[in-house]
This record gives structure tokens, C-alpha cells and sequence, in this order.
């Protein structure tokens, strides 16, 4: 090589040997040229990238960190920094690109831009910006950290999951093991999870609570899977570790078939009444202890724990003015005519059944009862929906410089086709049996029924319905780790419902007979007629494997798993009759109208 040659020069030669598959070649090249310009930005972003690209990320990582300190757009930079912090996010935006055009590939420039588009809640921009950052430092940590996150949001799943999992090749240790695990766990995948968690025990074995989180994570799959024995084995390894776990003791609990010790009970009261355990541990362990105590049978003691813990929750935002509110929005925007405009059926891909209603209504019996059908896979509480219904507001203020609500009927049979398609595409992950149907279960789906009925006009809609005070009851009683604000005040319970009950009627005055009803009572009371029909009405052959639905083996995410994989009984039937006085605030919310709709249910529950 002529010593003359200039490090640009190199770089280039480098770019065109790494086209042709030499980066071997190509990496020597680079750090030719950072031995002749030590603090040649450019030329340690580019070696970061080749050795990452060679397989050699021990040193790609080291390399991408010392480019950070060669940065020749330090002084820009800050500035853009003082305008995040000042929250001109619009200006920093534009700083942030001017360096990008002086250097192309600057990291702190990129992720100044992914921040401001997750400010501004536009997370397509944030993947946008972050996919350019790892094109040009593929090793970087916390890029690759933050783009999961971002994939996630936009319903890309697979793309996060196969992000974690180069996080983990790139680095493993617990840290990124950990994030791998957060990001199986929610997406359920169950085979990758447990592999996740083993190796993370491995790591952690000498921090107690690290090992302990890991053993509740593992307790939570194995109860998933249907293992209980194995599930208690590692909840109770898991308090073994660290007997703070407030999360282990609510997730034995949730068993709702397991005996606490008075041992185990005194311990759980201690960990409630350390003032210097964190609010929400605080809550858990108090959900945990009134499950204990509702087991012994005293319902004055169990009713005071349950307002306790309830008060004790962290997430209580629910505002029940702006939910009538939304309810209202929908009314207004889903009228007969926008609703006409809808998705062509697509030509290939299974069809959706969707399960949906208010937790604690019966839809995982329901989901368990159709999975056991040969022509349906039962999956998972599947977010794909809302990620799906966020697509069609973005491509509404695109298009339209609208909202979802204002402009949804103006999105063309084409539009929602390509969102109907997206859906199938982005749940991909969540499928794995090759059938016609499967089952799209997540129960606030009731608000996206307008957007269900647009993009699949020939998919079933199953609302599962409650009797208010038993399922009030029920929420009431229930922990959940997100979504459910409303449901840690009766009074919120009851003024959801109603919401519920009024977007539900305005469904069914403009698309009668759309949505096939199951009222929980009947069912449990009558369950081989209501089966029968319920698959006659969503047009599929009866199969007995639907009235034995509790001999399936799959796995079951939700609060109900362990009630499903039992025949069908009356448990819950009218169990809020035993706590009356307590829920007088539930009553006085739901309101005499509302219960005289259910007063065959309540009538039959005494």
C-alpha cells in the first residue's frame, strides 16, 4: 500500500473490500488508518461496524467506545442537549440532523432523534433512527437497548425479540439477559424464556436477589405451562432467596389454591408493615396476605385487607369523566356510514375470533373452550390490536393531517386492507399451530370493535359478560401488573362498567348480530348447550373436545389459568353476596338501571 495514501482513502478501500466480503481485508485497512489519524471519527465508527459484522464483538464494543471519544461534534452536540433539556424538542431535532449531515452516523446525533420522536410519541420515527444508529455502530449497547423497546411499540415483534437476542450475543451477562427475559415474558414466548431464566440463574447465583427475581419469573411460566407443583418449587425457591419477594408471595397466591403457613402468613404481614418497602411491593404483599386470609373464611378481615391493598396501589390514574368521554368519541365517530367502508378479505392467513369484554368475565373459559377445537390455536393476550389501531392514526394524520377518530372513514378499502394484512403479519410471532382460526383474546378489545368490524368484516366477535357485582368483586380482588387502573376503586369499577355496557348497546343497535353475547351465568349453568351454540354461531363444526375443555394442555397466561384446567363449576357464582355490605360503593356506582339488566343473573346466584 503506498504510505501516502490518506485515512479517507483507507476507509473507502476498506467500504469496497467489506462489498466483496473481505473484512478481514477490510478491518486491517481501518486500523491502518487510525494508526496514521488516531481520532478519525468516522474510521472507528466504520471499524466497530466491521468487527461487529466478522463476529468479533468483544472488540467491536470496545472500538464503538472509543469512538465516543474522538467525537468531533462535541460543541453541537450540547447545544442540541440544552434544547432537549429546555424542551425545544423541535430545534434540537434540527440541530441533531445538521450534525447528522456533517457526520453521518454520529451516535449521540441519532439518539438525540430517537428521544425526541418517543417524546413526541411517534415511535416509527424512534425505530427509524435507531435502525440508521445500528447500521453504523451495530455494537452499541444502548442503542440496541432502546431499539427493542421502540420495536415493541410498533408492533414488530419478532424484530424485537430477534433484537434482544443479538443484545445477548453481543454481551451476555445478567443485565442483558434480564432484558431478554422482560421482552419474552411479555410476548410469550415460553421455550426461549425458560432458557433465558436458566442461564440467567447461572449468572446471579451469588446475588440472592437477582437469583430471586429469576425464580419468580420461572414460577409464572411454569404456572403458564401448567405445571404447578414446579411453579410452587421455584415461588417458593424464590422467597428461599429473598423472602422480600413481594411478587412471589402474590403470585402463590394468585394460585388461588394455595395454603399459606402461619408462618407464611406472619411473614407476609411484616413485609406489609416495613415502612420502608416500596408502595407497590407494599400493595402485593397485601393482595397476597387478604388471598390468605379470604381462604380462613373471615370475609370482614379479607374485605379490610382488599381496601388496603387497593388504596396501596401505585396505579390509580383512572379518570372516569375523560373514559365516558372516549366513550362518547367512539359513539360519534363510528357511525353506520363510516363502518361501511371496509378491508377486502385477505387471500391468504388465518382468521381471528376475538374473545373480548372486561377481565374477570369468564374470556379465558371462553378462549379455553374454543382452543380445544381442532381448527383453532388458542395464543396469547395478544397487544397487536392497539398497536394496529396506533398504525391507522398514524396513517390518518399522515394522510388526512387528522386523528383515528376524526378520519377513519376516510382510509380507502386499500388502507384497511394493508392494516388488516399488518395485523396478520405483526402476530405472527404469536401463532405457531398451522389452523384456520385462532383466538385473539385481550378483553379491552371491546373499545376497538369498530376497527374489527373494518379490517376483518367475517371474523367472530365473542363479548363474554359478567354479572357486575360478582365480576366487580372479582377485579377487585385481582392484582394486575398493567391496564386495569379502573379497577382498584369500586366506585371506578362500576362507572367502567356502565362505559362498557353503553359502548356495547351502541354496537349492537348499528351492527345487529354482529357480535355473538355469552353471559357467564348461563354458560356455567348450562355449559354443553351454550358450547354448542356458541360454535354453531361463530359457524364451526362441534367438536367434544370443546365440552372437555379442561384436558387441554396448553399454556394459559392469565389470572384464570388454574380455574380453566378444572371442569366447569359455580365457584364464583354470587360470591359477592358474602361481602354486600362492603360493596355498597360498587352498587351505588353501577346504579339501578344496570343491575335490573342483570337480575336474572343476580336472582340466581342466591
Amino acid at each position: 500500500m503506498p504510505a501516502n495514501i490518506s485515512p479517507q482513502a483507507m476507509v473507502i478501500k476498506s467500504d469496497e473490500l467489506a462489498a466483496v466480503g473481505d473484512l478481514t481485508g477490510a478491518i486491517a485497512r481501518l486500523k491502518t488508518a487510525l494508526e496514521t489519524a488516531p481520532h478519525f471519527y468516522t474510521a472507528w465508527l466504520r471499524l466497530g461496524r466491521r468487527l461487529y459484522e466478522a463476529g468479533h464483538f468483544v472488540e467491536a464494543m470496545q472500538v464503538t467506545q472509543a469512538a465516543e471519544q474522538c467525537d468531533p461534534c462535541l460543541e453541537d452536540f450540547r447545544r442540541v442537549q440544552r434544547l432537549m433539556r429546555s424542551g425545544a424538542y423541535h430545534e434540537a431535532e434540527r440541530a441533531a440532523r445538521r450534525i447528522l449531515a456533517l457526520e453521518p452516523g454520529h451516535v449521540r446525533a441519532i439518539s438525540a432523534i430517537a428521544e425526541v420522536a418517543k417524546i413526541k410519541n411517534y415511535p416509527e420515527g424512534q425505530v427509524a433512527a435507531l435502525a440508521l444508529g445500528l447500521r453504523h455502530s451495530p455494537a452499541n449497547r444502548a442503542l440496541r437497548k432502546a431499539f427493542i423497546d421502540a420495536l415493541e411499540e410498533v408492533g414488530d415483534y419478532q424484530g424485537a425479540v430477534d433484537s434482544a437476542r443479538t443484545l445477548v450475543a453481543l454481551d451476555e451477562n445478567f443485565d442483558t439477559l434480564w432484558i431478554q427475559i422482560g421482552i419474552l415474558l411479555r410476548l410469550g414466548q415460553n421455550d426461549a424464556l425458560m432458557v433465558a431464566c436458566d442461564k440467567a440463574l447461572v449468572l446471579c447465583l451469588e446475588d440472592k436477589k437477582k437469583a430471586s427475581r429469576v425464580q419468580l419469573v420461572r414460577g409464572q411460566l411454569l404456572r403458564v405451562l401448567g405445571k404447578h407443583e414446579e411453579s410452587v418449587a421455584a415461588l417458593r425457591a424464590a422467597l428461599e432467596q429473598d423472602p422480600d419477594n413481594a411478587g412471589a408471595w402474590w403470585t402463590l397466591a394468585d394460585l388461588k389454591t394455595y395454603e399459606f403457613s402461619s408462618q407464611d402468613q406472619a411473614a407476609i404481614k411484616a413485609l406489609v408493615e416495613t415502612p420502608t418497602v416500596p408502595r407497590r411491593e407494599q400493595c402485593l404483599a397485601t393482595f397476597a396476605l387478604a388471598k390468605a386470609c379470604e381462604r380462613q373464611g373471615d370475609w370482614d378481615a379479607t374485605m379490610n385487607l382488599y381496601h388496603k391493598a387497593n388504596q396501596l396501589s401505585p396505579d390509580t390514574d383512572f379518570e372516569p369523566k375523560k373514559f365516558a368521554a372516549a366513550i362518547e368519541t367512539q359513539i360519534r365517530s363510528f357511525t353506520p356510514d363510516n363502518l361501511s367502508s371496509q378491508a377486502d378479505r385477505l387471500p391468504q392467513g388465518p382468521t381471528p375470533i376475538f374473545i373480548l369484554g372486561l377481565p374477570r368475565s369468564g374470556s379465558t373459559l371462553v378462549e379455553q373452550i374454543l382452543a380445544s377445537h381442532s381448527l383453532v390455536e388458542g395464543t396469547v393476550e395478544q397487544p397487536v390490536l392497539p398497536s394496529i389501531k396506533r398504525k391507522a392514526h398514524v396513517a390518518c394524520a399522515m394522510t388526512f393531517q387528522g386523528s383515528y377518530f376524526a378520519n377513519h372513514g376516510d382510509l380507502s378499502g386499500e388502507d384497511l386492507t394493508a392494516l388488516a394484512a399488518a395485523y396478520i403479519s405483526d402476530g405472527a410471532l404469536f401463532r405457531s399451530e398451522n389452523t384456520p382460526f385462532f383466538t385473539d383474546k385481550l378483553p379491552f378489545n371491546f373499545l376497538h370493535i369498530g376497527l374489527i368490524h373494518k379490517l376483518f368484516p367475517h371474523a367472530p366477535i365473542i363479548d363474554i359478560r359478567r354479572n357486575p357485582l360478582d365480576c366487580g368483586f372479582s377485579l377487585y380482588k385481582q392484582y394486575f401488573v398493567k391496564g386495569s387502573t379502573f379497577s382498584y376503586d369500586l366506585e371506578h369499577i362500576g362507572r367502567f362498567y356502565n362505559g362498557y355496557l353503553k359502548l356495547m348497546d351502541y354496537w349492537e343497535e348499528i351492527l345487529p348480530n354482529r357480535i355473538v353475547t355469552v353471559h357467564y351465568e348461563t354458560l356455567v349453568a348450562n355449559p354443553e348447550q351454550e358450547i354448542r351454540a356458541l360454535v354453531k354461531a361463530i359457524h364451526l363444526p362441534f367438536e367434544s373436545a370443546c365440552l372437555n375443555f379442561h384436558q387441554t394442555n396448553r399454556a394459559v397466561r392469565t389470572a384464570s389459568s388454574e380455574q380453566v384446567r378444572r371442569p366447569i363449576n359455580t365457584d364464583g357464582i354470587g360470591a359477592w353476596r358474602r361481602v354486600r355490605k362492603h360493596l355498597r360503593p360498587l352498587e351505588n356506582s353501577l346504579g339501578a338501571d344496570t343491575l335490573d339488566r342483570f337480575a336474572d343473573c343476580v336472582t340466581a346466584s342466591k
